[in-house]
């Protein structure tokens, strides 16, 4: 437990430890003896796979804790992997609990023959964790801050051991995989085809036409990951009619996992062979019950979506309208369609759902900005129906700075969740001067609660005042921080530091300690692997566009290092060779701003 610190109270992370102690209870413990541990284990397991749907976890339970040699047979057996089966968590923390490791090991070792028994990373991971922890000689050192190379090589040989115990679990896994039937097979092959660079070349070649003859077998949720998520281990002309057989169905209900499963096999499909691709993104465009992205609709020409904007439009003016009709207006529609959709718009001003109000913003903000400024702030101002206003300036993404001006005034406002939408899409999307206008506001905010400190340090009811003006602090302590489009160095945190609240300060002294360091690294996310995203000192989650501009603002004679994993580091997996690609695109964008990129290879 914790408690904020008093006034004046020194404590390294804003907070301090409480130790809390319970009242005496007592109980008995009675020995157990061999027939009731026997007769527990059977009727855990009956339990455990006879169960209805919810009863599975309190049978996992009772395998964990009953701590038997035959009980970590069964631990074994049933457990498969995380997230994927009721109580798989207590599963694999009764095979970490158990006294009887070494049975552990052996029991899951030989798992891998089992012709039903499906291994997965989780499995795998579980395995190589237990026999390394069942090493004494790879016990943790103890950290010597005199002597920190000693911790470090320790932990690299230690990563190193651990990657040779894995790819001896994968080579013991291959060479089983053909005693695997079914499901098991299938998901087993899944395993081994990501973690292709453990294997063998001729095994590792071999994977990925196995897992697409193993389609059928795979569980649908398994098919969605790798369409969505995992395609290059798949990707290919065999997943042609596969995809065409998978987006056959009737379209599902919209924002579902399946209907983005749905997009992402419309968009591979489009890859593979743009003719059909085309053909049926127009067939689920025209179907009422259909909604297909905005990113598949932007891969057709504008004669193509002519007449399917036309129809949206007629729809929108019956109100009956797909929420993907009114963002098909804002993508594509033209003067033509102004005039209808403005009166709609206007008749209905005020109660209007968040999705479609702000698609029709964006609209109205690229064609007619006089119109789209007045409909914004009136839009701002209706608050009765609905409480779109609360994130109204968010939802103008891109087209803020049409109407930074109102966002900029917005900060006063007198709803603390309007005024936290505003200063959350200034530093988003606001321009250079958006960041005074951040600052004034931060400023306005330290004199209404000067000498009130205390009140900010408190866990308030989140609906309450005092946690509306939390909240408004964080955002604005974070905007100034992470703005897009402009650089908030150590210069800056420190005004930043001197100004917030000490719930706040410690957040800032973290961002203002990463650039002290001067090694600050980039940190590239390629998860989902489509879409590279970038993290630098105190930015994160910026697209390759945003982290450009970034660079042009760093301070000349910057020094930055590019985060470069080997094999087995990453996942999903990522050749060396495209990351130092990456690398060298951003390496000679920077070097016009006298900012240096170097590489840094992970041990």
């Amino acid at each position: 437990m914790w408690r904020p610190p008093d006034p004046g109270e020194a404590t390294p992370y804003s907070q301090v430890s409480l130790t809390l102690r319970s009242n005496t209870i007592e109980f008995d413990v009675i020995k157990a003896d061999a027939d009731w541990r026997a007769q527990e284990l059977q009727g855990a397991t009956a339990a455990y796979q006879d169960a209805t749907f919810g009863q599975e976890t309190e049978a996992a339970r009772r395998l964990r804790f009953l701590n038997t040699k035959q009980s970590v047979e069964t631990l074994a057996r049933l457990f498969r992997g995380l997230n994927d089966q009721p109580g798989e968590w207590d599963l694999m923390f009764g095979l970490f609990g158990s006294p009887y490791r070494a049975e552990a090991i052996a029991a899951m070792q030989r798992e891998l023959n089992s012709p039903d028994h499906p291994i997965t990373q989780d499995f795998l991971h579980t395995l190589t964790k237990l026999q390394i922890e069942a090493d004494p000689s790879w016990n943790p050192l103890e950290y010597d801050p005199e002597h920190p190379n000693v911790s470090q090589e320790y932990w690299r040989k230690r990563q190193a051991h651990e990657r040779e115990l894995m790819q001896g679990a994968m080579t013991a896994t291959s060479a089983a995989l053909p005693q695997k039937t079914g499901r098991a097979h299938a998901l087993t092959v899944q395993v081994l085809a990501e973690s292709s660079d453990l294997l063998n070349s001729a095994a590792a070649s071999q994977m990925r036409k196995q897992l697409i003859a193993a389609w059928g077998d795979l569980p649908k949720k398994t098919r969605l990951e790798l369409i969505q998520y995992r395609w290059p281990l798949i990707a290919g002309p065999e997943m042609l009619p596969i995809l065409v057989d998978f987006v056959s169905d009737p379209a599902p209900p919209f924002r579902t996992e399946e209907a983005i499963g749905r997009d992402a096999a419309l968009k591979h499909i489009f890859d593979l062979d743009p003719v059909a691709g085309r053909s049926l993104i127009l067939r689920d465009l025209r179907d009422p019950k259909a909604q297909p992205s905005i990113s598949l609709v932007k891969l057709l020409s504008s004669e193509e979506l002519r007449p399917v904007m036309q129809e949206a439009v007629r729809r929108i003016n019956k109100n009956d309208a797909r929420e993907l009709d009114y963002h098909l207006v804002e993508l594509i529609g033209d003067e033509s369609a102004l005039g209808p959709v403005e009166a709609v718009f206007n008749d209905h001003l005020g109660q209007w759902a968040c999705d479609p109000q702000g698609a029709m913003l964006r609209y109205f903000l690229r064609l007619d900005p006089k119109f789209g400024a007045r409909a914004v702030q009136a839009s701002l101002a209706a608050r009765k129906a609905t409480g779109c206003y609360r994130m109204l300036l968010q939802d103008l993404g891109k087209s803020l700075p049409k109407v930074e001006q109102v966002a900029i005034s917005a900060l006063d406002d007198a709803d603390l969740e309007a005024a936290n939408d505003a200063a959350l899409a200034l530093g988003r999307w606001g321009t250079a001067k958006a960041e005074t206008a951040l600052w004034t506001r931060l400023k306005r905010f330290h004199r209404e609660w000067q000498g009130r400190d205390g009140e900010l340090r408190i866990t308030p009811d989140y609906r309450s005042p005092i946690a509306r003006a939390m909240a408004l602090e964080s955002t604005l302590v974070n905007s100034i921080a992470t703005g897009t489009n402009w650089i908030c160095g150590p210069e800056k945190l420190a005004r930043l530091r001197a100004l917030a609240s000490s719930r706040q300060q410690s957040q800032v002294s973290t961002w203002s300690k990463e650039w002290e360091r001067g090694e600050a690294l980039i940190l590239a996310n390629w998860y989902p692997e489509d879409r590279l995203s970038f993290g630098v000192l105190q930015y994160s989650n910026l697209d390759e566009e945003q982290f450009r501009a970034k660079l042009s603002q760093m301070p000349g004679g910057t020094k930055l290092y590019f985060q470069i994993w080997k094999p087995g580091q990453i996942s999903p997996p990522v050749s060396m060779e495209k990351q130092e690609a990456v690398l060298q695109s951003l390496r000679n964008h920077a070097t016009q701003f006298e900012v240096t990129i170097e590489e840094k290879i992970a041990p």
